[in-house]
């Protein structure tokens, strides 16, 4: 990430090593908020309260795969702490969050900066892990190859930060997943609708942040506009309203219909499918199951696989589709 070392040194910021010498110094402050705050400022307070060994987690390219690496250090970078300066991360346009117990978030809102800060207690707080989860480097030497559509990037980095939450800590996953939303959203707003949907996902799904309904409508609504399969969770969606815990009638079965209908009309045998469980259902219109018949059958032209078992449930309980369409004639 060429452009944060560069603002570094821009700063004029120090590239020294900062190993304990906490047996001597006297604590700041018990309270890990006020000790943070001298801790960010005061050279001589990091000096003093990193302990020797530290643990340092980044991540690195092994080919095309991300690898994660530890180590203990006997020392720390000076430039590590830079970022932990209010003035530095404003600079930066990055955010830091003070997390308690112990832990100290440095990020930006787009995926590209995450670090981690975590401290331990004895006598005084003391730094004793620092994790990089910066990929920007990562992804540059993963992706050099290969061409890539706008937003193309993004997603690919919020898939690999959702792969690494595995590798982390529950507390620091927590923030992986912030990661992955923010790579997602950073490639909905390139173009990539993969990535908008993607980031409607992780949202709803509840590991990462919830984004407010008008934000997930929008980025689904996106989405739907060029893949048309996202139509069974834009249509789930318009019935839920994302609330998958409570259980009611659809909020807008009209709108469910129309974008399940829209689908069909421009190819979509997912949610040709779809409409067929909605008609056979009676969740969101009453049953109509001669016109639920209809619609498994025509999906069953293009995947049979899928829908065979359903058509001759319905044939069993001598439902017959006749001449009815499975989309009403005038209602597109």
């Amino acid at each position: 990430m060429k452009w944060f070392f560069i603002a570094l040194l821009s700063l004029g910021m120090s590239s020294g090593v900062f190993a304990s010498s906490s047996s001597t110094a006297k604590c700041p402050s018990d309270s890990f908020a006020e000790f943070v705050k001298a801790f960010s400022s005061e050279r001589e307070i990091q000096k003093a309260f990193v302990v020797s060994p530290v643990k340092h987690v980044h991540v690195t390219a092994d080919g095309k795969i991300p690898k994660v690496v530890e180590q203990s250090l006997s020392a720390i970078a000076a430039d590590e702490l830079n970022v932990l300066l209010p003035e530095n991360a404003i600079s930066l346009n990055l955010k830091i969050e003070i997390e308690l117990p112990n832990r100290v978030i440095v990020r930006d809102e787009k995926g590209h900066f995450l670090k981690i800060f975590v401290f331990k207690h004895d006598h005084c707080w003391a730094l004793k892990r620092v994790e990089d989860w910066t990929l920007d480097a990562v992804m540059d030497e993963i992706t050099q190859s290969e061409k890539l559509a706008p937003g193309e990037l993004e997603l690919k980095k919020g898939v690999i930060f959702d792969r690494l939450v595995n590798k982390a800590s529950a507390e620091s996953g927590i923030y992986l997943y912030a990661a992955v939303l923010d790579s997602y959203l950073d490639g909905a707003r390139k173009g990539s609708a993969q990535a908008a949907v993607a980031a409607a996902g992780i949202s709803l799904s509840g590991m990462a942040p919830r984004l407010d309904n008008d934000e997930i409508l929008s980025l689904l609504i996106q989405a739907y506009n060029s893949i048309p399969d996202v139509a069974v969770s834009l249509a789930q969606f318009y019935c839920d309203q994302g609330d998958y815990e409570v259980r009611r009638a659809c909020v807008d079965p009209q709108k469910s219909i129309a974008t399940l209908e829209g689908a069909v009309m421009r190819g979509s045998t997912r949610a040709l499918i779809r409409l067929g469980e909605v008609y056979e259902s009676d969740a969101v219109v009453p049953s109509d199951l001669p016109r639920a018949l209809a619609c498994y059958r025509e999906a069953q032209k293009t995947m049979p696989q899928l829908v065979a078992r359903k058509v001759d449930q319905l044939v069993a309980r001598g439902v017959l589709d006749n001449s009815i369409q499975c989309i009403k004639a005038g209602s597109l």
